[in-house]
Order: structure tokens, then C-alpha cells, then sequence
């Protein structure tokens, strides 16, 4: 669809730009100079939502080994591990954890479901040609998932890609991987592309010496196989991927076959098959009007164990979106219209305990695009979707770009959004510890959010150098939410939020370029994140969220050679004190409970690349100040004992992280 909607842009843009170019032939054929010195930043200036896009350059500026570790360099994004033993991470936006965010990958929803425990470890960097970052709710056509934002990653595509494309990694923490794709063009339309991707931790590393691994060892395979078709009136995209992931964790004296009474030991097996198909029909006689069909299916199938606590979770799913669109009079006034279709089929079991459900969820939106050329661009959406559990929700949509001069453009957004939780897959980190899962009250599984946002861009010169100034301000409103309680040391208890949940995010980011090929980024943010929690005397207590810093700012450098063949980058991350539960044994939360905070910290990443005719070697270091949590672990001298807590991460867990690799082209 990403496609669909480029070549129609285009081909409007394209046959109105046919009568100015010949006018302007006529009227004078000297050809003239056109000069640009610096465009700092990645801010796409066109979209109407306030939209960074991540090119191949940006993901460039770090090892970028997967889609986790992208957002090293990203001012807007924050990457956590969820927990100290199983090396799930976890992104978060606008203060809030990344289950509010829609993730797809070419426009097909893709970290979901049983997806979402290490969904962000599976997609590795060197399938990734950019990743579109949108804050706040986006367009109905893709969903009603997107609470507080959408992450939209495109791939290498067949048609483009390099005949051969090798990559390797390795560091000093003993984890190295292989990437190698390949592309081939049978004719001008049909092409196909195979990607594979290895990865290891092979090394058993403990660096604070606690007794446990500090990264599990895991083994990953991972292969796409993907074809694209083009012709004048067709647009057909189709493929499989199949991915293979063994972990293993916990105490470093733990082996596959140790007693789990004895020696406290984590695992986890996962196979996951995916299939998309991507059918677009086009109109060369009207570049205005196109329909498109996307479909995909995933089966996913996890084992995992917690010392003596089993885990299996089984997914099915098939997804399904039909778009149309076509324009009312003229171009100024487009609409989209279509229908979408979810299932989804878990059958789960945690302890003696069984889950299993089936979701359907048909759905019909329509969305219509006012545009009043380099002034003014009006998006109204609507959908409304029909849950077999939870009813019928209705999503509404509003996006403004006003482009109130050459250098200043504003930016509006405000729409509703929900989704359906999944308690045990969205929360595999909390299983890592000895506290009691209570369930409290009659428990709503339909989260409901309301987000507003602004955002101002100001691009001006400083000298004869370019800059830009972006200021965002977002504000996310709960009106149900389910609440992770660990306020209470000895558990985790589950509700619906008996008050107020709100997430308030502000974020000042400026990019420049002070001189020829030399560019800085630096951004300040805040995040004024709440709820009302329930203390076990039956009272409210508003509490900041936990493990969140209020404040962050984030300096990235990037300098390249003549002729690109030395690039250097240097990012400092400085994260604020933030609060965390209390976890001293035999704590009850209650109004009157003092706060916990723990202190800021610091964090660099450097690399430098070497740039030869078809390959390039690169050398860099992660957290080189070597700042690490101390004991993030509780009580891991006895992991059995009732005090034991893996859950409580703040910080990083590793020290200071050496890593090189070479890649090889061939276009």
C-alpha cells in the first residue's frame, strides 16, 4: 500500500508539474543553478502527522543488529530490557510501553499478540531500509491500535536490493550474527528476493558476578523469501517467513538438563511462520483513484519455563484490509474508504491454569483529505470496528498540517484509540520472580486512550547553514486502563484503573549542520507519566509510573569524509532520576508509602566506518562510561527464596560493549 500511495502522489504531483515545466521552457531555456547546503534531521516535512523517517543512513549510525537496538540514535524512543534474566526489550513512547504503539512492517501488523515478548529481537537492521515514526494516533485505514503512536518499517525490496548484501557482527560480550540476502530480477516485472539472518550468544557472560547470566544464550534463524510483480496496472507483493529462536538463561551454572529445583534455570523455544500478500490495482488514466487488498497470516508457537513455572502459548491469526480511494471534483478533495478483518485464535497455559480465546474483529473505516496546496491539509477519520468480546468501538481521527509560512509549520492531532491486552505474553518480565500474581476486582481487558497532540517545526539558517527546530506536545488520557501493580513487594497485582491515568510528553529537538558534512542532533524530553493506584488499605494513591525518567536528553554528532569514506559517530544519552516500587521484603503500598528513586545516569555510543569500494568495516562501543545497575537482581544469591526479583530494571545491565563487522555489496 506504501507504494500504492507513493505512485499515486507522485503521478498527481507529476501531471500537474507537466504544464508549469513546459510554460517554463518556453519562457526561458538557460539552465539554472539549484543549490542545497545542509537539511539536517530526518522530519518529514510533507506528512501531516508529525512523522520522523529513519533512513538507511540513521540506522547506519549504530551495529543496528535489529529493531530493538535502531532507536540507539532516536531522540523520540526509549529501548528497556522488560527484566535481568530473558534479554526481552521493550520500547516506549510518549511515557508509555510500546503495546500502545502500532507496529507494522510494510503497512501489515506485525508486533502483536505472543509477538510482543521479544518481537523487537526478531527483525534484524539489515532488512530494514527505513522506519517511519509517527506520534500520536495515525491514519483509521491502519488500524485502531495506535494509541500514542505508529512505528512503519520497510524493507529491502527485491526490485532494488542489492544482488548480494553481506553483513557480520561480533563483540566483546561473546554474541556474533551473519546476515546475507539476495536479490534477482527475472524480467522488468517479476523480481524476488531471499533474506537470512543467524545470530548467537555464545558466551556465557556474568560481568557484576552475581551467579547469573547477564544475557541469555539464545540461537536465531530467520528467513524471508519475497516477490514482487509491477506492471502498468498491477502491483503484487507476496511472500513467507519463518523464524526459529532458542533461549537460555538464568543461574550460569544452569545447563538444559540441570534439575530447575535445584539450580534456577530459564528457557524459551519459539517457532513463528508468517505470509503476506500485497495486491494493488492501479489506474494510469486516473493516477487519483487505487485499490488495494493486503492479507496475512501468522502462526506462533512458544514453550517456556521459569524455573519450576511452564509457559505455552499458541497463536493463530489472519489479517485482512481492503482500501479504496478516488478524489471528489479535484485533488484537493481525496477520500479513502475500506473494510479490514482480524482473528486471532491463543490458546495459553501458565502453572495448572489454561487460557484460550478467539477474537474476530470485522471492521469499516473511511477517512477524507482537505488540501488547500502549501497552506493547509485537513484528515478526518473515521472506523468502526465489531469485537466479538468486547462490543462495537468507535474510533474518530483528526489531523491538521498548517503551513502557516515557508519556515513554520504546525501540526494537530487527536483521535481515540483501543486494544484488547494480553496479560501473560505483554508481561513474560514480571514471571521472572517469586511474587504472587493477584487478580483484583472484576478485570476489564479493553484499554481505551484518547490522544491529543501538537507540534511546531521552524526551519531557518543560522549563517549560510541550515536548521531546523522541532517542539512536540502530546497528552494521552486513559479511559480504561489495565494497572501492573508492583507496589507491594511480595506481588503484582492486576485491576482496571479505579481513577485517573494520563501521560503528558514534551520534547524540544534540534538539528544542524555547522559545516560541510558534519551534522548535530539534541533534544531534550519530559514526561509527566501518572495513575491512581490502589493501596492495599482499599485507598488511591497517585504515583509517578515506575521505572520512567521524567527527563531526557539525548546529543548525537555524526561527521563524514569527502567522498564518504570515513564516517564517525558519537551519541550521549543523559537519563533522569526516576521512581521504582518499593521492593524490601514484606513492604505493603499504602497512601502514607515514602518514594523510591534512583539516580540518573549516562550512557555513550561511538562508532566509526570505514568506506571501501564494496564493503566498509566498522568498529564502535556501547556504554562507554561503563555505568551499570547494581544488583539488578534481588536476592539472586537465593532465587528461591520469596525475595527474589528480576523484574526491578532501571538501568543497563551490561558494562562497556566493543563491537566490529564488515559489509559486503554487490549491486
Amino acid at each position: 500500500m506504501y507504494k500504492l500511495l507513493l505512485f499515486l502522489s507522485f503521478s498527481s504531483l507529476l501531471q500537474a508539474q507537466k504544464a508549469v515545466r513546459k510554460d517554463s521552457i518556453e519562457r526561458d531555456t538557460e539552465l539554472k543553478e539549484f543549490r542545497v547546503i545542509a537539511n539536517p534531521g530526518q522530519k518529514d516535512g510533507h506528512a501531516v502527522l508529525a512523522t520522523e523517517v529513519m533512513t538507511i543512513k540513521t540506522l547506519g549510525k549504530a551495529a543496528c543488529c535489529n529493531l530493538s537496538e535502531s532507536f540507539e540514535t532516536n531522540a523520540s524512543v526509549s529501548v528497556n530490557y522488560a527484566d535481568a534474566v530473558t534479554g526481552s526489550k521493550q520500547i516506549q513512547m510518549l511515557g508509555l510501553a510500546g503495546t500502545y504503539v502500532q507496529t507494522n512492517v510494510e503497512n501489515v501488523p506485525s508486533i502483536r499478540g505472543l509477538k510482543t515478548t521479544y518481537g523487537l529481537n526478531y527483525l534484524p537492521g539489515t532488512w530494514i531500509k527505513s522506519i517511519d515514526l509517527a506520534k500520536g494516533t495515525s491514519s483509521v485505514v491502519n488500524g485502531y491500535e495506535s494509541m500514542t503512536g505508529a512505528i512503519n518499517v520497510e524493507l529491502a525490496k527485491p526490485d532494488t536490493s542489492e544482488a548480494y548484501y553481506l553483513n557480520t557482527y561480533v563483540n566483546s560480550q561473546g554474541r556474533f550474527e551473519v546476515n546475507q540476502q539476495g536479490a534477482h530480477r527475472f524480467n522488468s516485472r517479476l523480481s524476488t528476493g531471499v533474506f537470512a539472518h543467524f545470530s548467537q550468544q555464545a558466551a556465557r557472560f556474568d560481568g557484576n558476578r552475581d551467579a547469573f547470566l547477564d544475557l541469555p544464550l539464545f540461537n536465531l534463524v530467520n528467513i524471508l523469501n519475497r516477490w514482487k510483480y509491477n506492471s502498468d496496472r498491477w502491483m503484487i507483493q507476496w511472500g513467507a517467513n519463518y523464524l526459529n529462536e532458542d533461549r537460555l538463561g538464568g543461574q550460569k551454572a544452569f545447563e538444559r538438563n540441570s534439575n530447575r529445583t535445584q539450580i534456577y534455570g530459564f528457557g524459551s523455544y519459539t517457532q513463528r511462520l508468517e505470509t503476506f500478500a500485497k495486491i494493488a490495482r492501479l489506474y494510469p488514466q486516473k493516477p487519483y483513484q487505487g485499490m488495494a487488498l493486503i492479507l496475512s497470516t501468522a502462526n506462533h508457537a512458544n514453550d517456556s519455563y521459569f524455573a519450576m513455572k511452564n509457559y505455552t502459548g499458541r497463536e493463530q491469526s489472519v489479517y485482512g484490509n481492503f482500501i479504496f480511494q478516488s478524489i471528489i471534483n479535484n485533488t484537493n478533495h481525496t477520500w479513502k474508504a475500506g473494510a479490514s478483518f482480524l482473528l486471532d485464535s491463543y490458546q495459553e497455559s501458565y502453572l495448572d491454569s489454561a487460557y484460550a480465546r478467539t477474537e474476530m474483529v470485522p471492521g469499516i473505516y473511511g477517512e477524507y483529505t482537505w488540501t488547500v496546496p502549501t497552506k493547509l491539509t485537513v484528515v478526518v477519520g473515521q472506523r468502526v470496528d465489531f469485537h466479538n468480546q468486547l462490543g462495537t468501538q468507535w474510533v474518530p481521527r483528526l489531523h491538521v498540517k498548517w503551513d502557516v509560512a515557508t519556515d513554520w509549520i504546525v501540526r494537530l492531532s487527536a483521535g481515540k484509540g483501543w486494544r484488547r491486552v494480553n496479560p501473560l505474553a505483554e508481561n513474560m518480565g514480571f514471571l521472572i520472580n517469586n511474587r504472587a500474581l493477584r487478580l483484583i476486582g472484576s478485570l476489564n481487558p479493553l484499554e481505551v486512550s484518547w490522544n491529543y497532540g501538537i507540534s511546531l517545526t521552524k526551519n531557518m539558517n543560522i549563517g549560510s547553514r541550515k536548521a531546523n527546530l522541532v517542539l512536540d506536545a502530546f497528552q494521552t488520557d486513559f479511559v480504561h486502563q489495565w494497572m501492573v501493580d508492583m507496589e507491594t513487594s511480595s506481588t503484582v497485582r492486576f485491576y482496571s484503573n479505579p481513577g485517573i491515568s494520563y501521560a503528558t510528553s514534551l520534547q524540544a529537538e534540534f538539528n544542524y549542520s555547522p559545516f560541510k558534512r558534519f551534522e548535530i542532533k539534541t533534544a531534550y524530553r519530559f514526561q509527566d507519566v501518572q495513575a491512581d493506584y490502589l493501596s492495599e488499605t482499599g485507598g488511591l494513591s497517585r504515583l509517578a509510573k515506575p521505572f520512567l525518567n521524567r527527563d531526557r536528553v539525548l546529543v548525537n554528532l555524526a561527521y563524514v569524509s569527502a567522498y564518504e569514506i570515513w564516517k564517525y559517530d558519537l551519541t550521549w544519552q543523559w537519563n533522569g532520576t526516576r521512581r521504582i516500587p518499593n521492593s524490601k521484603i514484606g513492604h505493603l503500598h499504602t497512601e502514607t508509602s515514602p518514594l523510591v528513586q534512583v539516580p540518573a545516569f549516562s550512557t555513550v555510543y561511538a562508532q566509526v566506518t570505514r568506506q571501501f569500494k564494496k564493503w566498509e568495516l566498522y568498529l564502535g562501543a556501547e556504554n562507554l562510561f561503563n555505568f551499570t545497575q547494581s544488583n539488578p537482581i534481588k536476592s539472586a544469591e537465593d532465587p528461591f527464596a520469596l525475595g527474589f526479583d528480576a523484574s526491578m530494571v532501571w538501568g543497563p545491565i551490561t558494562g562497556t560493549m566493543v563491537y566490529s563487522g564488515m559489509r559486503y555489496k554487490i549491486n
